[in-house]
């Protein structure tokens, strides 16, 4: 299994008007154990070419994300978005998808605290095993939002773990789009010129997680990765006219007790 998260190590590097102030509006949000793709918190901020607009279901799902005004990626078809774990010490994933569905092995996720520009969700893997706190920011300056996920090792031994964000990109509505990755981010745009409108979005890790290693590739499908064979779709880009995703994962041993902070940023092109 080491080797399987190794090789997709190498492949990753190898790849080389509205309000005009930020708000939020709340659903009638309740505790879920079960995959859902519906918004319980939006956040709006701008107008026009600054405009942000995003909502997270109770499960720390990415529903829906347009920017700039009218320019949604997300929220076109079957709808995907969210997070994954592979244990990789024992060969365990824990995923959630939103329309994609989930691995069936979380226990209902928490809403902790809820700012006008921030929600956090808290959800454990129902073994027990782990923790993800999640943070979602709204970074109205920069028309960004953050992510910023913390996995807790709850056991008394030290795991190799891989801690992975994804996102089925659908440029402006469009389900054909261009995907490529860095160093340090994953991205899937139109051209300027071509039939598509020429948008897009990406992810981009934000500062040097202590223990982990930012590792982003792009999929040639839609659907999210497989937890701990997460090189099944991954390829080199860039990759055009695919109805593909993005990944920013984190590879890395958490020590027993312990957590692991990663950040991320979703920011239009």
């Amino acid at each position: 299994m080491k080797k399987v998260m190794l090789a997709v190590t190498v492949l990753a590097l190898c790849s080389a008007s509205f309000a005009g102030s930020p708000n939020v509006s709340n659903a009638n949000a309740s505790s879920s154990a079960q995959a859902t793709s519906t918004c319980a918190f939006t956040f709006t901020s701008g107008v026009n070419n600054t405009f942000l607009q995003y909502c997270v279901t109770v499960n720390g799902n990415i529903a829906q994300l347009a920017t700039p005004f009218a320019r949604e990626h997300i929220a076109v078809g079957t709808i995907g978005e969210g997070y994954a774990i592979c244990d990789v010490t024992t060969s365990v994933g824990y995923f959630d998808y939103a329309d994609f569905g989930d691995s069936g092995n979380w226990e209902p996720a928490k809403v902790v605290s809820k700012e006008d520009s921030s929600i956090r969700i808290v959800r454990s893997t129902s073994d027990g095993v782990w923790t993800l706190t999640q943070t979602i920011t709204q970074l109205a300056a920069s028309q960004a939002v953050r992510v910023t996920m913390a996995l807790k090792n709850n056991t008394n031994t030290s795991r190799l773990a891989a801690l992975m964000r994804y996102a089925d990109v659908d440029v402006s509505g469009t389900s054909d789009n261009n995907f490529d990755a860095t160093l340090t981010s994953a991205f899937g745009w139109n051209s300027f010129g071509a039939p598509n409108p020429p948008f897009g979005l990406m992810v981009q890790n934000v500062g040097n997680p202590v223990g982990l290693s930012a590792i982003p590739f792009i999929q040639n499908q839609g659907a999210g990765p497989t937890p701990c064979v997460p090189g099944s779709h991954a390829v080199f880009g860039p990759i055009t006219g695919t109805d593909g995703s993005i990944v920013m994962s984190y590879e890395g041993t958490i020590p027993r007790n312990r957590t692991r902070t990663a950040s991320m940023n979703y920011k239009g092109l």
